[in-house]
């Protein structure tokens, strides 16, 4: 199998470094001439040109072609160019983050859509890259890839604030990551010994400790407190689930937040 890639951010960079020992690969600048030379095709290019990249190279007969698009977010109409000039088209998303160099797809769930033959091409490269297969219907696509946002980008958006914060008593910004991270892979490993991420809950809510979550509102700056009761009041919800809080320690959290 012939594989070519058009898109060399992180995604196809990763999909090059980790394919390219078991596959022929190609990511010639000619991107006419990849078409004509590969059997699948990637287009690891931004959501936003997706479709422009899909017009662009519908040009000839594309029979025997498989394209994928490695969008979370987007259905396969964007591809739909490539489908009415014969082409086969699916989507194939690696649920990761591709911020290390050294990022593989060993283990990580992919979210594959096609026809049949597009899913069995696409079984053929996952089970390559060592990665897991799952099926996300396209009308969920949006939803599936909230989810997504959640555990990756909203972490590290908290995680910066956690850093802000304590920038106060390390002195520098890498002191105060370097601090953090311990708690973070702490809190990533209990969730692996566990079927449900909510059973791993610690911390003030989880205790139904309302003097201490007070005291956070009194001191935090103004800037992140809504923030800190949002993601308060669902952690109350959680803490009632796990049973870890009574009735009235809960309604008054929520009374507090």
């Amino acid at each position: 199998m012939q594989i070519g890639i058009i898109g060399r951010g992180r995604v196809g960079s990763a999909l090059l470094r980790n394919l390219s020992g078991s596959l022929s690969i190609s990511d010639c600048g000619n991107k006419e001439k990849l078409v004509q030379s590969c059997d699948v095709i990637f287009l690891t290019v931004p959501d936003r040109v997706i479709k422009e990249m899909a017009v662009a190279l519908a040009k000839d007969n594309l029979k025997g072609k498989t394209f994928f698009h490695c969008s979370g977010s987007l259905g396969l109409e964007p591809l739909a160019e490539l489908e009415r000039h014969g082409g086969q088209v699916g989507s194939l998303h690696p649920l990761q983050s591709f911020g290390s160099l050294t990022a593989n797809f060993s283990g990580v769930y992919m979210a594959l859509d096609g026809s049949k033959k597009v899913k069995i091409i696409g079984k053929e490269i996952a089970m390559l890259l060592g990665a897991k297969i799952f099926t996300v219907p396209e009308n969920e696509r949006r939803l599936y890839h909230a989810a997504a946002c959640f555990a990756s980008n909203y972490v590290v958006a908290l995680i910066s604030i956690a850093q802000t914060i304590m920038i106060r008593w390390t002195g520098d910004e890498r002191a105060a990551l370097e601090a953090l991270l311990p708690l973070l892979t702490g809190t990533v490993h209990n969730m692996r010994q566990v079927p449900l991420a909510a059973t791993t809950l610690t911390g003030p809510i989880a205790r139904g400790d309302v003097t201490t979550v007070a005291g956070h509102l009194e001191v935090l700056p103004e800037k992140y407190q809504e923030a800190y009761k949002a993601v308060g009041k669902i952690t109350v919800t959680l803490a009632e689930q796990n049973k870890s809080i009574t009735n009235m320690q809960a309604n008054k959290l929520r009374e507090l937040l």
